[in-house]
């Protein structure tokens, strides 16, 4: 059985840290950061083969049970060890990079150029994991820093977002953290635009505004990234595009608000003369009364929901919001309007998830005599690593699984 090991075991010798390489500081590092600021769980999709970890060997890799983990992670004795060790790598690390110029030191880290190269990438590592140590994130709250790629490389977008403690006395407020499913949904957009009807050809429809919504956008990542993918996109560069980010529990909205305003500064959020993204509250139980607001006065083209089915009449209350916010088919001729969910199939709410496929009925399922309705379109199996790099390759055998919905009007039904 493994075992995990507190930082008082695993971490090199403070008194020695000068015998050991950068491969095996580099290692400490990915243990620390493993420890008390790990990936979002359930948000690296697996590959047809998986990423390597170019860190050392682990020596004491990760305990099948999270219990373990999460009683190293709370123990202030070795948060504190762990606070005093970076502290002073901190400081080794910032003698040798004075001494590297003159030649003075003759370590494992090669020659005074490797040195400072080195030296800068671990020192960067090091403070960032003493902020989280020391900082904010031991009173609940947790920045990520995210970056999504496209497949080819040649679009890059980054996202700094903040999650805020949980209110557990309010399910409400689970939108206050960065889930798995936001970030495989963002990942996914990043990496096939058009698939989510966000990339044309150059003769594509560019004189049609582009209306985008998230329900239970939550920290915000999906809108995120979507309004920040625009502007790398040619085809939007003169084409009006207006991203709305909605969600209900105040704290959570507060916090949306202010991770797209850190991400997207510009004057009200206008990401330029044609491109806007805005935060506003909406409440799925109530949205059938009219009239419905400004904001969502006019009809969507594509909307995005990642995680935002775990109670009973979720699926059913989205299912009316999306009556009045997505655009028929009878509006106009461009591409079908499309909402875009993923969700995680977790065990303690097996039946939640199983709502989506009983109140959005199969696309053939159809009758075509039937008045036209939002039906699932096609369905896709998504499969992630539970865990990050870490502990990739230690045996824990853990997935966690989504669905992809694609959710449009139904096409074959009456008008």
């Amino acid at each position: 059985m493994s075992v995990l090991c507190p930082p008082t075991s695993y971490l090199p010798p403070i008194a020695k840290i000068a015998s050991f390489s950068v491969t095996q500081l580099l290692d400490a590092l990915t243990y620390l950061q493993s420890l008390y600021h790990p990936e979002v769980r359930g948000s690296r999709r697996k590959r047809a083969q998986a990423p390597t970890f170019n860190g050392g060997e682990n020596l004491c890799p990760r305990h099948e049970d999270d219990t373990q983990f999460q009683a190293i992670r709370s123990d202030a004795f070795e948060r504190s060890y762990s606070i005093r060790w970076l502290t002073a790598l901190i400081a080794r690390l910032e003698v040798w990079q004075d001494l590297s110029y003159s030649g003075e030191v003759s370590l494992n880290l090669g020659t005074p150029e490797t040195i400072f190269s080195h030296t800068e990438m671990i020192v960067q590592q090091a403070a960032s994991l003493l902020a989280i140590c020391a900082g904010v994130a031991a009173a609940g709250m947790i920045t990520w820093n995210f970056i999504f790629s496209s497949i080819d490389g040649q679009r890059r977008v980054e996202a700094q977002l903040t999650d805020i403690p949980l209110n557990n006395d309010d399910y409400g407020s689970v939108g206050a953290q960065t889930w798995g499913g936001a970030c495989v949904l963002a990942e996914m957009v990043m990496e096939d635009p058009e698939r989510f009807g966000l990339d044309f050809p150059p003769d594509g429809p560019e004189s049609h505004r582009l209306n985008i919504l998230e329900l239970g956008a939550g920290t915000g990542l999906v809108s995120i990234v979507v309004t920040k993918l625009l502007e790398t996109l040619p085809s939007f560069n003169h084409r009006q595009v207006s991203v709305v980010a909605t969600d209900f529990h105040p704290s959570v909205l507060a916090n949306l608000r202010s991770n797209v305003n850190a991400n997207v500064p510009s004057t009200h959020n206008q990401t330029t003369s044609t491109h806007s993204i805005t935060t506003h509250f909406l409440d799925w139980s109530s949205f059938s009364a009219p009239p419905p607001p400004d904001y969502l006065s006019y009809p969507f083209d594509v909307v995005f929901g990642a995680d935002i089915v775990y109670e009973v009449q979720h699926a059913a209350w989205i299912k009316d919001c999306l009556k009045g916010l997505v655009r028929r088919p009878s509006d106009s001729a461009i591409s079908p309007a499309v909402f875009h969910l993923v969700i995680p199939l977790r065990p303690t709410h097996a039946f939640e998830s199983s709502t989506v496929e009983s109140v959005f009925l199969n696309a053939c399922d159809v009758d075509p005599n039937d008045d036209v309705d939002l039906v699932i379109l096609s369905k896709e199996s998504i499969t992630c690593d539970a865990h990050g790099d870490y502990t990739r390759g230690q045996g824990l055998g853990e997935d966690v699984q989504y669905v992809y919905y694609k959710i449009g009007w139904s096409t074959n039904a009456r008008l």
